[in-house]
């Protein structure tokens, strides 16, 4: 039970560090400026919409998560966790403890902001940049507590699990606005009209982003797996063996967005069912990608393969 609770704190909290950071880079890079067109307006009051629920869910996940790790690390009950000054040794004299103060702050900071973004339309670009930086910070942070920082292979497991978790969030964490996007993307509308030139920066954005998450997922597994048996033979390797099958299925799926449908899109007029189907295909990727961020909890949780 305790480590289900964990799971799901941690699936709960890297998901939606990673559709916060996903969200934004869709806004900035693949959706654009927009003109005053109501129709851009209120697609990008959804996005900010979708934002602050993001940061509600990454709050009280690390609140969870904090709560279950003082419980772990002092031995207590989990309902007597906070009984002791256990919670103020973790909080304040660990790694954990220092990186959950600054995610707290940043959340709560882009909380705010966001607020002030949904109340302030003209202040909204800036706004925007601002939550864009915040929510970068606030996925790299992660790579802090990490199996890689654990295992001391700085820096370049620090930098490899960051670049893993920026290429994961810009792609994975852009599935679900762009799903939005569809399903607003009406022709003729501003939105219909520049769905074609979405996609196309999607499109490429995910592959740079396959790119660097085959290449950062190597060097990582490298260095927490450390050789095929152990990745045949620990419940580490096999857990990662499922992430990857997963990932592969979803580059499928990318790549089956990318060539066929797309082609579609450049080939004949966009009709509403041909969005129609793209969008299921998205939504199909995103509960795909969810998986892979369950996959990822699970491993969190499961003592590296080369320390065993």
């Amino acid at each position: 039970m305790f480590i289900a609770l964990l799971i799901i704190a941690r699936t709960a909290h890297i998901g939606a560090t990673i559709l916060l950071a996903g969200t934004f880079t869709f806004k900035l890079i693949t959706l654009g400026p927009g003109g005053g067109s109501d129709d851009f307006h209120d697609l990008q009051l959804c996005l900010l919409h979708l934002a602050l629920w993001s940061l509600v869910a990454a709050f009280l996940s690390s609140l969870l998560w904090f709560w279950l790790e003082v419980a772990n690390m002092s031995g207590l009950p989990a309902m007597r966790a906070f009984s002791t000054t256990a919670w103020q040794m973790v909080l304040f004299e660990t790694k954990f403890g220092h990186v959950l103060q600054l995610r707290l702050g940043l959340i709560v900071l882009a909380f705010a902001l966001v607020a002030l973004g949904l109340a302030q339309v003209q202040a909204q670009h800036a706004l925007i940049m601002a939550m864009f930086l915040i929510s970068i910070v606030l996925l790299v942070s992660l790579a802090w507590i990490s199996h890689a920082a654990a295992a001391r292979v700085q820096p370049l497991g620090l930098v490899g699990d960051a670049l893993h978790l920026c290429a994961a969030s810009f792609w994975i964490g852009g599935l679900l606005p762009l799903a939005i996007f569809l399903t607003r993307a009406r022709a003729p509308s501003s939105l219909g009209d520049r769905a074609l030139l979405v996609l196309r920066r999607f499109s490429t954005l995910s592959s740079t982003c396959v790119g660097v998450l085959i290449v950062s997922g190597i060097s990582n597994s490298w260095l927490l797996v450390g050789s095929i048996n152990a990745l045949l033979t620990t419940r580490y390797g096999w857990l990662l063996l499922a992430k990857l099958a997963a990932f592969g299925i979803l580059v499928c799926l990318g790549a089956r967005n990318r060539f066929v449908i797309k082609t579609k899109l450049t080939t004949s007029p966009i009709g509403p069912g041909l969005l129609a189907q793209l969008r299921r295909n998205v939504i199909s990727e995103t509960c795909l990608g969810l998986a892979v961020v369950t996959i990822v909890a699970c491993l969190g949780v499961t003592p590296p393969a080369r320390g065993l």
